[in-house]
């Protein structure tokens, strides 16, 4: 049933558009919709159905934990009527029973939660994303990412693409990739309406992000260790990485990664998610402030 409605994706590394920088694999779209007043973002009427949809997917993994549940009881073998033979697979068989029970409940309890939390940063970003232009598509990619396409966006932007990026909450093995550093992203891909003079990555070499881009950055460019690390094509690469930096710094923006290409995505900002607390609009000003800086 879940899976003929959402048809639920791979979990992928970073999930990109343009992937010159950021290949790797594309997950299906889940939901996908496009937005039938595309000049009036901040309107309630446009975040109604993407958020509907998702609280359709969390009616829908429930009925498949309750369906899992009674199918499992359902199939369970009558005990032997004579002879202890059968003790031994019989218990095998429970144990294989409660076994699949827990990852399905494990699976829906993660999907909700992923679900519950990519929806409120949605509502929360209703107010701030005008800064950057006006929202066309809105689509779910799995259970782990949220995508969210600007294509008619403000200058310095020709389109930005803004991707929510889950922990992986509904799969066993959560733990261990929390332990190798990945948390909740919200990465923010922009293609600029000229090409920047200077190009530099700076990565937060503990950070999911960092890793993923690392092999990515050119072996000859110089290396400026630090909390974050920099990595510069020149010195006016190295002027602007700093300057980037100190502004992000005094907007309270925790980077992983950001990145300055020529080649588009010609902006990247990869942070944790925002705390709703703060006002979303100061949030993205903040942001929109780094890429004209980006530029020069």
């Amino acid at each position: 049933m879940v899976a003929a409605e959402f048809a639920l994706a791979q979990h992928a590394s970073l999930p990109g558009l343009d992937l010159r920088h950021d290949p790797g694999q594309q997950p299906q779209a889940v939901v996908r919709r496009q937005d039938r007043h595309a000049k009036h973002v901040a309107e309630q009427a446009q975040d109604e159905q993407p958020l509907h949809r998702a609280a359709q997917l969390e009616r829908l993994v429930l009925d498949l934990v309750a369906g899992q549940a009674v199918q499992e009881l359902a199939q369970r073998p009558s005990p032997p009527a004579g002879g202890g033979r059968a003790i031994v697979p019989s218990a095998m068989m429970e144990l294989v029973g409660v076994a699949a029970v827990a990852v399905v409940a494990w699976f829906a309890a993660g999907t909700i939660w992923n679900v519950r939390r990519g929806s409120a940063l949605m509502r929360w970003m209703q107010d701030g994303l005008p800064t950057l232009g006006e929202r066309s598509t809105v689509r779910w990619l799995g259970s782990t990412a949220v995508e969210l396409v600007i294509r008619d966006a403000k200058a310095p932007f020709t389109g930005v693409t803004l991707v929510i990026f889950l922990e992986p909450r509904d799969l066993p093995w959560w733990p261990i990739s929390r332990s190798r550093g990945r948390r909740d992203t919200l990465i923010i891909r922009g293609a600029l309406r000229h090409a920047p003079a200077a190009e530099l990555e700076a990565l937060d070499p503990a950070s999911w992000s960092g890793r993923d881009a690392l092999p990515r950055v050119p072996r000859e460019w110089p290396v400026r260790e630090g909390g974050l690390v920099v990595h510069y094509e020149s010195a006016a690469a190295l002027k602007r990485a700093e300057a980037l930096l100190e502004r992000s710094q005094l907007a309270e923006l925790s980077i992983r990664r950001l990145s300055v290409r020529r080649t588009e995505p010609n902006f990247q900002l990869h942070v944790p998610l925002p705390e709703r607390q703060r006002r979303a609009r100061e949030f993205f000003e903040a942001v929109h402030g780094l890429a004209v800086l980006a530029l020069g």
